[in-house]
């Protein structure tokens, strides 16, 4: 039995330069309505941490549902973050597939053992997602969503606080 269920893929993450310009061509190409560009969370609300440093990295995002995948656009600022670092190594592109789990610990072991590292952190109350740094390993990274957890400690801390 796999660590990862693969049925449960539900995300495709583009990072873009214009989040305007790009989500208006999406929406003209695939005929669908020009989704609602909103910032993500503030800090207060969602703590990110960078590389095992907490930011105040903000980044624009808007979502087209494509059927059974979700297609995200996302346009960092230029704070420090897992969004902000792919943008300025590889120019715009699929920055992660979208995985939720049902154990956010195993997934992140396997991938681990296969030399995916943590590059990038939020915190929900109740959920949170991960991006692992599997360029190397995959040709893509891998962003593992997890809900059902209480991330009430996580909130408020100023400390990276894994697992």
């Amino acid at each position: 039995m796999a660590v990862i269920d693969n049925t449960n893929i539900m995300q495709i993450a583009i990072i873009v330069r214009d989040i305007r310009k790009t989500a208006e061509n999406y929406a003209k190409a695939f005929g669908l309505p020009m989704p609602e560009i909103q910032d993500v969370p503030p800090v207060s609300e969602v703590p990110i941490f960078y590389r095992g440093e907490r930011t105040d990295s903000r980044a624009k995002i808007c979502c087209f549902n494509m059927g059974n995948i979700i297609l995200e656009l996302t346009e960092p600022d230029e704070t420090p973050s897992g969004w902000k670092e792919f943008l300025d190594e590889h120019g715009q592109g699929v920055h992660h597939i979208g995985i939720q789990v049902t154990d956010r610990d195993a997934a992140l072991e396997v991938l681990g053992t296969m030399g995916a590292g943590v590059n990038h952190v939020g915190y929900y109350p109740t959920g949170s997602y991960t991006f692992m740094d599997s360029m190397e390993q995959f040709g893509v990274n891998f962003n593992i969503k997890h809900g059902g957890e209480d991330n009430s400690d996580k909130l408020v801390a100023s400390e990276w606080r894994e697992g």
